[in-house]
């Protein structure tokens, strides 16, 4: 509230009762024209937007941190703000949460919701009487405010297909690091409905060791455009329960404190096969001469909600040495995966590898539909997955180790999956289960180089009427 239009009683009582109404009405115009900034008496210093020109704002911060109450303040505050509305009128604008559900009760409904940011409740939207939200419906996900600005809700399990085609002004992106297809929610939905003006967006996240968007929460954090805040759990202790304040402080100096309280994204996961720097240290950019290549395949149901149907293909080298040239995982039907396997094998000239375990002799017959349907034949075998992930993982991550196993370039959802993976529940890694497959086969192959016996790598296993040599 301005200074300049405040009244003093003396000042006050001698006006007339029209000049009194009008001057209640300014003070009214002038209080909901400044109420987005008012949060701002209240916040952190790390919960305020930065100043100046900036495009994604990234808060990353511990349970309770204020991080969600920050990112919907800011973008009500972006919402009315908006450049573009006396040019091109009321604008369209997004949260987008791991699912819908989260989006709407969280992003929206939440103590530390749109709506609370918004200084209103979804009661009195529903009875009318909210200063600035016109319509709040919770089926059909999306805000409207009585400036004509629609915020519209969307989960990343499905890749935020909602929001395709809209125009988005900006969006609060929160839990991204629990996005499950985020590749799809971020690289391709998001990025082409963030096309009105300079489009901002706002992030929110825990970063976790075994989140399935660890990679887009690295690609963040290391992006020298993207402005990063770190909130604590203590440090909004004021706004917590004392039961609360107290287990977090038992917990603070510990791993899972760092992770959980102060919003760091763990280099190492305790008891994990592969380690970063050793991934780091062992990366080439482009493989020697190879003398034999695989793709190996990892099968699934190819839904949304279970794993990938992964695809990693590998080369051993003249040198001895493995190397990783692609890692690849899909959601789609079980003959399209193996359609896009057989063009990557006939591209490497390689040997397809598949799990039985998963339906063997379905496989085996939408195999032979798929190349029959290409034209092309590919030479394929048949492998039993013995033992369980850690014990097939366990000799692979030992070649990575002694250096004698390389990534070819950079694979960043394989690589998350390689340096959260101890084998001790959690999710299944699709992608790290293929790699593992096409590395085992590599390691049981003898070349002829230097006078030894030459391989037939499919002849172990025939499958009567199939596997044949390209050549």
């Amino acid at each position: 509230m301005s200074d300049g239009l405040l009244l003093s009683d003396e000042e006050l009582g001698e006006l007339t009762e029209a000049e009194r109404g009008e001057y209640l009405a300014i003070l009214e115009d002038e209080r909901t024209a400044t109420a987005h900034l008012a949060w701002r008496e209240k916040a952190r210093p790390e919960q305020l937007p930065p100043e100046g020109d900036w495009q994604t704002l990234f808060l990353r911060g511990g349970r309770g941190s204020g991080k969600g109450w920050a990112a919907s303040h800011i973008l009500a505050e972006l919402i009315a703000a908006d450049p573009l509305r006396d040019l091109e009128g009321p604008g369209q604008w997004a949260i987008v949460a791991p699912t819908y559900g989260d989006a709407r009760d969280v992003g929206v409904e939440s103590e530390s919701g749109l709506l609370a940011a918004l200084g209103t409740t979804a009661q009195e939207v529903a009875a009318g009487q909210s200063p600035r939200v016109e319509l709040w419906n919770r089926s059909m996900g999306s805000v409207r405010l009585r400036d004509g600005s629609v915020v519209f809700l969307d989960g990343a399990d499905d890749g935020a297909l909602r929001i395709q085609g809209r125009n988005l002004r900006g969006a609060w992106l929160d839990e991204v690091g629990l996005w499950k297809q985020w590749e799809k929610a971020f690289d391709e939905s998001l990025t082409y409905a963030l096309r009105k003006g300079a489009a901002r967006l706002v992030v929110s996240a825990t970063p976790k060791s075994d989140m399935p968007a660890r990679a887009l929460v690295r690609r963040l954090l290391e992006d020298p455009a993207v402005v990063k805040r770190r909130l604590r759990t203590l440090d909004n202790a004021a706004n917590l329960s004392a039961a609360f304040i107290e287990d977090a402080k038992l917990r603070a100096g510990t791993r899972l404190g760092r992770q959980e309280l102060e919003g760091d994204l763990l280099e190492d996961v305790d008891g994990a096969l592969w380690r970063r720097s050793e991934l780091e240290e062992g990366r080439v950019d482009h493989p020697p001469a190879l003398r034999r290549t695989v793709v190996a395949l990892d099968p699934a149901d190819g839904t949304a909600q279970g794993d990938e149907q992964a695809i990693c293909a590998a080369g051993l080298g003249e040198d001895g040495h493995i190397y990783v040239l692609r890692s690849d995982g899909v959601r789609t039907t079980p003959l399209e995966w193996l359609k896009r396997a057989v063009r990557l094998a006939r591209e490497l000239d390689a040997t397809l590898v598949i799990e039985k375990n998963f339906g063997g002799a379905f496989i085996v017959g939408l195999l032979e539909q798929a190349m029959e349907e290409l034209g092309v034949r590919a030479p394929y075998r048949m492998i039993d997955a013995h033992g369980g992930k850690k014990v097939r993982a366990e000799p692979v991550s030992t070649l990575f180790e002694v250096g004698r196993a390389h990534l070819v370039g950079v694979h960043d959802v394989l690589e998350e999956q390689l340096v959260s993976f101890t084998g001790m529940g959690g999710k299944s890694p699709d992608r790290l289960d293929s790699m593992c497959h096409a590395v085992r086969e590599l390691m049981g192959y003898r070349g002829s180089v230097g006078g030894g016996r030459g391989a037939v790598p499919y002849s172990s296993d025939p499958i009567p009427g199939g596997a044949v040599p390209w050549r």
